[in-house]
């Protein structure tokens, strides 16, 4: 199917054909193998992943890689394998599977027999569609039982984070086991469950949180209300299980609420909660991605008009390839962002800029 005749396919219809596309049809045009369903080695560049952990779900159409932190469709597996942007993703899994719409029989969007090209591994942080809305009560209960301790408040300081910003954030410290088992048996075994504060293998008389004791606890509002949790280890050279998320909950953004605070002229895009954290102690209060992949939605840029932009995301090769195409996206609502050029001194995120003494941004 050539470009020009997929222009009649309506971009939500042919969206959802791809995304209606499984894995494993998917992973033969990309030249890998993935099953229908269950656990696999991750494809993704750059992940030596010697112990499986990536997983294939809802009937082979959705996918996330607990290592690498990204999940998503099948538009989203080739965006994260060739690095590609949303629409030249769609472009190029539409010329490969041969996906077209009847127009004259007006019939649902169908696949054409194809044969399956298979090319060599080369180099919007899709959304869990299924999930319940957050339970804030579960989330309110277990900050409560979660106050920062010692360790926590050092580990924070030495970062650079000031007690202001510590409080002002409410950035706690997981309990232990027990604090959890009380949490169960308050609201119930399925209740903490469905929350994502529990494993994948967690049943009612054998259970595990999901969030590592003693581990930083960052809650993510919205409207003011708890929606999310993220926690850190302290232990900084554990890069592969430093930060942990909740089971099988939709990733979100740190701190979005300042998106919509029209008092707000002025915001910062950074990669993670620390830079989120750091940014604003610097002077520019900022929004934190989960990951250097994730992606704002239509209304949260469309909400950015009007302020003054800055992309603070990570100064590596990731970073500055993500704020070519973040600038290209917030132009396209007319939000012209400036992305802020690698201080000299070397630092690689707002944090070390911050633990380099500075006081401003």
């Amino acid at each position: 199917m050539s470009l020009s005749s997929s222009k009649s396919m309506s971009l939500m219809e042919n969206t959802r054909a791809l995304n209606n596309l499984t894995l494993d049809v998917v992973g033969k045009l990309l030249g890998i193998i993935l099953p229908a369903k269950g656990m696999a080695r991750c494809p993704l560049p750059n992940h030596d992943d010697r112990t499986p952990s990536f997983e294939i779900r809802h009937q082979g159409r959705r996918w996330a890689c607990y290592a690498c932190d990204m999940h998503g469709g099948t538009i989203d597996l080739v965006m994260a394998y060739h690095g590609m942007e949303f629409m030249e993703a769609k472009n190029w899994l539409i010329d490969r599977s041969g996906l077209y719409v009847d127009k004259s029989k007006r019939s649902p969007l169908r696949t054409k027999n194809f044969k399956v090209q298979t090319h060599s591994q080369s180099p919007e942080n899709a959304a869990i569609t299924d999930e319940t809305p957050p339970d804030q009560n579960v989330y309110k209960e277990l900050l409560a039982r979660a106050p920062l301790r010692e360790t926590g408040a050092k580990y924070l300081q030495k970062r650079g984070i000031s007690k202001q910003i510590i409080d002002r954030f409410l950035i706690g410290q997981m309990p232990g086991f027990t604090e959890i088992q009380e949490l169960i048996e308050k609201f119930g075994f399925d209740r903490v469950q469905t929350s994502g504060l529990l494993t994948k293998q967690s049943t009612p008389s054998r259970f595990r949180p999901i969030l590592p004791q003693a581990a930083i606890l960052f809650p993510y509002f919205e409207g003011g209300e708890i929606t999310y949790f993220q926690s850190r280890s302290m232990n900084d050279s554990d890069k592969k299980n430093r930060w942990r998320n909740l089971n099988h909950r939709r990733k979100r953004i740190y701190n979005v609420d300042v998106l919509r605070d029209s008092r707000i002229s002025r915001v910062a895009i950074c990669e993670g909660v620390l830079d989120a954290l750091s940014s604003t102690q610097l002077g520019c209060e900022a929004i934190g991605f989960i990951g250097v992949s994730a992606r704002l939605s239509e209304s949260e840029m469309t909400s950015l008009r009007g302020k003054q932009v800055d992309i603070l995301l990570d100064w590596d090769d990731a970073g500055e390839k993500r704020a070519a195409a973040l600038r290209k996206d917030l132009a396209r609502f007319g939000i012209a962002a400036t992305r802020k050029t690698a201080p000299r001194s070397g630092a690689k995120d707002i944090n070390d800029y911050l633990r380099e003494g500075h006081v401003s941004i």
